[in-house]
């Protein structure tokens, strides 16, 4: 089943229901089960914690500060170590300062890490042919192609197309630093309007939307790798 990138901004919400094989009354548990199975859950990739000393020794492989590193084992070499002390205290200043703006970098990103949701409203059906049903489920159980529902103070919690909605918008500041929120409707009002992508945040306005990307294929999932 090909999953559309979250990216593709002429897509109709009809092409894209149909290039995920689902349906606005959404997925039936079986299939959703499939899919889970296959996707697997929908939760941000762990991001490996560097210790502060291979953030330093890191530092080193950045070409300024491999060159200064030369420089003063070259003035080692020659015995001008009044050189070689001025050259190893800028080295070290280098490697701090870029150990130290990694490790706010990974702060700002754990931050980032909470604000996944933890419940979302799906549509689902218990099997084919039974009306489809809003129900509370946790976020890493969903899967592309399920039916979401979006209200006031609800968080995004996979990157959606927007079927339909009502006045809907969304606060994408942790993902874009844009302060004000920003009008999302499936038309194509602009581009990426019909676009909602985990980590933003509904500030008013309702919307139905189905899911086309979770965990590692979402765009905050990117961002939290980079």
């Amino acid at each position: 089943m090909p999953e559309p990138p979250a990216a593709e901004v002429e897509a109709t919400p009809l092409t894209v229901l149909r290039a995920l094989d689902t349906g606005p009354r959404g997925l039936t548990e079986e299939e959703a089960g499939a899919r889970l199975a296959r996707h697997g859950e929908n939760t941000a990739p762990a991001r490996a914690t560097v210790p502060w000393p291979g953030r330093f020794l890191r530092g080193l492989r950045d070409p300024f500060t491999a060159v200064l590193l030369c420089l003063g084992l070259v003035s080692a070499t020659v015995a001008a170590w009044g050189t070689a002390c001025v050259i190893t205290v800028l080295v070290v200043v280098s490697c701090a300062l870029r150990s130290t703006g990694e490790h706010r970098a990974d702060r700002a990103m754990s931050a980032l890490r909470e604000l996944v949701a933890t419940t979302a409203t799906v549509v689902r059906r218990p099997y084919e042919g039974a009306p489809p049903t809003p129900r509370e489920l946790p976020v890493d159980q969903l899967v592309p192609g399920d039916v979401v529902r979006l209200a006031p103070g609800d968080l995004v919690p996979a990157d959606v197309h927007l079927l339909r909605s009502q006045g809907l918008h969304v606060n994408e500041a942790p993902l874009t630093g844009e302060s004000a929120p920003v009008r999302k409707s499936p038309g194509p009002a602009s581009p990426g309007s019909h676009l909602c992508f985990q980590g933003s945040s509904v500030t008013s306005g309702s919307g139905t939307a189905v899911v086309v990307a979770t965990g590692a294929g979402t765009r905050f999932a990117a961002a939290y790798e980079g």
